[in-house]
């Protein structure tokens, strides 16, 4: 009912309603439908110790089931376009050097928030179907959890079990993939090697969880998540009612538009600098003119993205630490990791920057 409900006030308030990404590929509508009977398979054998895991099609419900295939539909008409898996077939061994230049500019991020462009289309599906997909599935887990204190530990077990054979199964199709690109000698081989050595079955899994988060903390990280999901739920709608996409949608779009310059920012590859400069230009140029519901998303995401690191960044810090230790040991470099991340860290900052100068204004 809830989810009907959003469904009508989208399309009344003059909102695209979701498209139809199957329409049209019989193929990929063919193989989402397979997908979803799977799914339909595979619920009762990881939640039907409890009631209402029993009954697949009430348990998934048909804002999941539509989710999962127009979802399938719209990947796999990006697998196609951007034709991956014959860039995957291509094999290197590591010989020759690849492109990995970035050519997307600005203008095409603009084009994509086009109106009832790609992104309005999502996120009509996100307000249809996405968003009470979640809330179905995490009242269903919910209700069980409440009837059974076991009830996760005896799903994950259940999982294990299921999927145990299938990673073991395809294990050598991931190294004879990592040689095709990479080579016999390459790193990531070694890395690949590392971890199958580390990891010989999901014991070995919960053993490293364990090592690294007891018991207390692991409770915190589940509160913490259920908690998060909650306040996400309640953000989401509040999104999706006050029509939000469309407005957030419109306002980037003018300010990729304006944030493109051939000579300063001739691609997206770099924020700062030219592109961070473009952009805070736009926003100044343009006080006050950002949706209130943009402002409250992007304030909600950003709080709780800080609140993680506060809470949890000296835990990863120490994972990192270890993990670093790991890969030296097995003689494999972590240079270009570093350079990676300090590149990353610092194109964050100017994101940070620019993020203060939206939030700091007033909306519109």
């Amino acid at each position: 009912k809830q989810w009907y409900q959003r469904r009508v006030a989208i399309t009344a308030g003059g909102v695209c309603a979701a498209k139809n990404f199957c329409k049209r590929n019989s193929v990929a509508k063919s193989d989402a439908d397979a997908l979803v009977s799977a799914v339909l398979l595979y619920i009762p054998q990881v939640f039907g110790h409890c009631r209402f895991g029993k009954n697949a099609n009430s348990f998934f419900g048909k804002e999941c089931k539509n989710t999962l295939q127009q979802g399938y539909c719209y990947g796999k008409s990006l697998y196609d376009g951007y034709e991956v898996a014959e860039k995957v077939a291509d094999c290197s061994f590591g010989e020759g050097d690849r492109d990995y230049s970035v050519s997307v500019t600005y203008t095409d991020m603009a084009a994509v928030l086009s109106s009832n462009g790609p992104v309005e289309q999502l996120g009509a599906l996100g307000c249809e179907s996405v968003l009470p997909c979640v809330e179905h599935l995490a009242d269903k887990l919910a209700k069980c959890a409440a009837r059974d204190d076991t009830f996760y530990a005896k799903a994950l077990e259940n999982a294990r079990n299921l999927l145990e054979p299938f990673i073991t199964s395809n294990m050598d199709a991931v190294e004879d993939s990592l040689v095709c690109h990479f080579g016999a000698d390459s790193d990531a081989l070694t890395l690949l090697d590392l971890i199958k050595q580390k990891i010989t079955s999901f014991d070995d899994i919960v053993d490293l969880v364990n090592k690294y988060l007891d018991a207390d903390t692991q409770e915190s990280l589940a509160s913490g998540a259920r908690s998060g999901l909650y306040s996400f739920l309640e953000g989401s709608n509040e999104f999706c009612d006050a029509e939000c996409i469309s407005k957030t949608s419109e306002y980037f779009k003018d300010l990729f538009t304006a944030t493109h310059d051939a000579e300063t920012c001739p691609t997206i590859e770099s924020y700062c600098g030219g592109c961070q400069n473009n952009a805070e230009s736009f926003i100044s140029a343009n006080a006050d003119s950002v949706p209130c519901c943009t402002q409250t998303a992007m304030d909600s995401i950003i709080g709780s993205l800080q609140s993680l690191i506060e809470e949890y960044g000296d835990l990863l810090s120490k994972i990192e630490s270890a993990v670093k230790d790991t890969v030296t040991e097995a003689d494999v470099s972590v240079a270009g990791y570093e350079a990676v991340k300090a590149a990353a860290m610092e194109q964050a900052g100017c994101l940070e920057d620019t993020y203060e100068d939206l939030a700091d204004g007033d909306c519109a």
